[in-house]
């Protein structure tokens, strides 16, 4: 009969150093970091997503009442046309995602001078490219 020791070597192997006070600090405040900047995003493309809404709202107001009036029929507003509604809904969109890219950008610079390793953020690249879809359309329903 053989007695085995309590400590295996294979366990031996597997056993991980334990961090001290201040490694168990920095990996707290990384994981902080991380989650705020994680925060950050969300918030940035719920900005995005309503932005979007918004645009989509807009091109179809102004597709709807043009296609209306092309087609003979009265329009449904005397008041405000579709290219009015259209144009406000979707330079609504254009000023909403502008400021919150604005907020986003500040956020993440605060952000890149407490933690180092911050990556590159996805939803400013995103952003810029529905700001310029935004006034490009603003430009397109403007000119028709």
């Amino acid at each position: 009969m053989e007695i085995v020791d309590s400590k295996s070597p294979l366990q031996e192997e597997t056993m991980e150093i334990k961090p001290g006070k201040k490694e168990k600090k920095e990996i707290k405040s990384a994981i902080q970091l991380e989650r705020t900047r994680t925060a950050f995003e969300r918030l940035q493309l719920a900005w995005i997503r309503a932005s979007l809404t918004l645009i989509t709202i807009g091109v179809g107001a102004y597709e709807y009442f043009h296609n209306r009036i092309e087609s003979g029929k009265a329009p449904l507003l005397k008041l405000v046309s579709g290219r009015e509604l259209g144009i406000f809904l979707v330079l609504m969109a254009l000023v909403a995602l502008t400021l919150a890219t604005i907020q986003h950008r500040k956020n993440t610079v605060y952000l890149k001078n407490h933690y180092e390793k911050f990556q590159y953020s996805v939803t400013s690249l995103l952003s810029y490219l529905i700001i310029f879809l935004a006034v490009f359309l603003i430009g397109m329903m403007v000119k028709l």
